[in-house]
């Protein structure tokens, strides 16, 4: 399970420009993100592909929250509802030369595999207006992601940018044309 860090806090701090009525985080972790949701919108929905995850997040962040819907499922795949808002904190390192893979933190051998996957399962899920807000690093292949991008026909707008010791993080902020 991924607990709250600095990229958790980075998206937290974009949220609170976000309102609306149904909403949605890909890969709840710990439920932290989860919970922020929870405030600004009637339904929230959050999925992870972890069991004991949702179980931690409904026992700890979630517990008190009456609104919101988990689902044990890899990305959202069986949901078929409209979202105004989509989040994720996806793993988004490049898997490279490390020896381990960290499927909470490496996103792929280019870091961008799991980003567009996410991407292409969400769009169909966001209402006329929705937005898809997603973290990624300069440490993953950009360009390429980009170009995935404009090829899929997507508006990308950078709303947040944000310098670490060894990276950069971007909150991206994705809709349908």
């Amino acid at each position: 399970m991924y607990k709250p860090a600095e990229d958790t806090f980075f998206l937290e701090d974009a949220l609170k420009f976000y309102k609306g009525k149904c909403a949605l985080e890909i890969g709840i972790g710990s439920g932290y993100l989860t919970h922020g949701l929870c405030k600004n919108y009637n339904l929230v929905v959050g999925t992870d592909i972890s069991f004991n995850s949702l179980l931690f997040a409904k026992s700890n962040y979630l517990k008190n929250d009456n609104n919101v819907f988990l689902v044990c499922t890899d990305l959202a795949f069986p949901l078929q509802n409209k979202f105004d808002l989509i989040i994720s904190n996806p793993p988004y390192l490049p898997q490279g030369s490390v020896q381990f893979e960290d499927n909470t933190v490496h996103g792929g051998a280019k870091g961008i595999e799991v980003s567009l996957k996410l991407i292409k399962n969400c769009l169909p899920l966001l209402n006329r207006t929705g937005k898809l807000l997603i973290v990624r690093s300069n440490l993953s292949d950009l360009r390429r992601m980009d170009q995935m991008m404009q090829e899929l026909s997507i508006n990308k707008r950078v709303v947040a940018r944000k310098r670490l010791f060894f990276e950069e993080l971007e909150i991206l902020e994705l809709s349908k044309k």
